[in-house]
């Protein structure tokens, strides 16, 4: 099987392709387009949705629980609130700081663990 076909590293392939995604939003709005854009926040809702999902499904490929990291703990976490939450109950802080705060540390995480792989 190539490196290409590894579930693992298919996994983390995908997860960076998001986070480009989410890095190429964040820089065309703010704080304030979040806010008053509903299609702008659930375009960025459904991306985490789905970075989210690409961290179970590396830690699924790895044989680690979801939980034994938190770098992949805290997407899976915030899939989770983003997927099975009520539009009005939903932390919008909170999607806000993993996209103003923490996407690049997990750009990097993610670039990281890449690198690592044969």
């Amino acid at each position: 099987m190539s490196a290409e076909a590894r579930p693992d590293r298919h996994a983390l392939l995908e997860l960076q392709a998001l986070l480009t995604q989410i890095a190429a939003l964040r820089s065309e709005g703010d704080a304030a387009r979040f806010t008053a854009d509903d299609r702008y926040r659930w375009l960025l809702h459904r991306l985490w949705i789905a970075a989210g999902n690409e961290a179970l499904a590396y830690t699924q490929a790895t044989g680690q629980p979801v939980r034994a990291d938190r770098t992949w703990a805290n997407l899976y976490d915030l899939r989770n609130h983003l997927a099975h939450s009520r539009l009005p109950d939903i932390d919008e802080a909170l999607v806000q700081r993993f996209t103003w705060a923490r996407l690049d540390s997990l750009q990097d995480t993610t670039s990281q663990h890449l690198r690592k792989q044969p």
